[in-house]
């Protein structure tokens, strides 16, 4: 299949342009590509360098900033717990942790609960985060949900009354975070370690933020909207749970296909039950179900994430019914509107 896909993604046809042209017309200076085909890894495709200046290629172990798809590996890892019955969905998290520090639309207080959190439907603000330029103090988790200085972000408010509406809020998983570090003891990078990125073979991946030193040579470095490179060469996210992410395409797809795998009940990590909790919406006709974005009549078990820090674009989309899937990830600002095009495309290419 590598030579059919090579083909047809350089088929002008397709894209009025080849994909190297395209990606060449957009600006973009990295990309990294993973098509998955009958649960497996099919075609990788790798393009432009790591840095311009320096002109290191890049390769399927080149590191990317995942941005928002930080959440559903992140929302994984809370089910992994659930299933070990370390933690309740359901529970009013006011049981696990101390959450006096936020204020409320109508002053009073509110049950809130992981299954709220994990799919956007417990009614906080903060949508997103813009992260730390290099030289700049990093927040503590505290800082960022009190909204705090050294913290850039307005302070965690709950903006609606919980499980009523659907409402993107990288805060309300950030609230999740510091949830399951208080009811495990441990710290995060830790949780989702030992109950993801090992078991399920994501080898490159990381959430420790600001990256290690020796981990500088791995990376793709940002560019912004004005096709600049970001000082130092990306910015520190230490919303870990909401974009705290750093990853390979591959990585990502060794994580679909476990997910794959536990839609048809075949995996030894995620059981067949928790698999569908994930994909099931809690509220009717909202996008999500725990973690994940879910189509309105979903019958093939598809799934998807996209994520954006400033600098960083990647997007994952699985069809558990097919077994097949892509994961792609780019280091443009500039060029961010590719990924539409690319959506597209892949999508008639792989019958997604």
């Amino acid at each position: 299949m590598e030579n059919n896909y090579k083909t047809i993604l350089n088929d002008s046809s397709y894209w009025g342009m080849t994909l190297e042209e395209r990606l060449h017309y957009y600006r973009i200076p990295a990309f990294s590509l993973v098509l998955i085909n009958d649960g497996k890894i099919d075609y990788t495709y790798c393009y432009g360098y790591k840095d311009r200046n320096k002109k290191d290629p890049v390769t399927s172990e080149t590191l990317f900033q995942a941005g928002s798809i930080s959440k559903p590996v992140f929302a994984t890892a809370v089910m992994s717990l659930v299933q070990k019955g370390e933690i309740d969905l359901d529970k009013d998290i006011k049981e696990y942790t101390d959450v006096s520090f936020y204020k409320s639309f109508d002053n009073q207080i509110h049950t809130v609960t992981l299954r709220q959190l994990l799919s956007h439907t417990a009614g906080f603000n903060l949508h997103g985060f813009a992260g730390y330029q290099y030289g700049q103090i990093v927040p503590s988790l505290e800082q960022i949900l009190m909204g705090i200085e050294p913290a850039n972000n307005l302070p965690l408010f709950l903006k609606t009354e919980p499980g009523k509406e659907w409402k993107y809020s990288g805060g309300g998983y950030l609230l999740a975070q510091k949830v399951v570090c208080d009811v495990t003891h441990k710290d995060f990078e830790s949780i989702v370690r030992d109950e993801i990125l090992q078991p399920f073979g994501m080898t490159h991946s990381t959430y420790h933020q600001p990256l290690d030193e020796e981990k500088r040579d791995d990376i793709a470095y940002g560019y912004d909207v004005y096709n600049l490179q970001l000082p130092n060469g990306f910015n520190t996210m230490p919303e870990l749970a909401a974009a705290g992410l750093w990853t390979t395409p591959s990585d990502l797809a060794a994580f679909g296909i476990e997910m794959m795998k536990a839609y048809h009940g075949n995996s030894n990590l995620i059981t067949q039950d928790t698999m569908k909790m994930m994909l099931t919406k809690i509220i009717p006709n909202i996008p999500t179900g725990l973690g994940f974005f879910v189509p309105d009549d979903n019958p093939k078990g598809y799934f998807d994430h996209s994520g954006a820090n400033i600098g960083y674009h990647t997007i994952m989309c699985f069809q558990a019914e097919g077994n097949k899937g892509y994961v792609a990830m780019m280091n443009a600002d500039i060029g961010a509107g590719f990924y539409h095009e690319l959506d597209s495309i892949i999508s008639k290419v792989m019958d997604i």
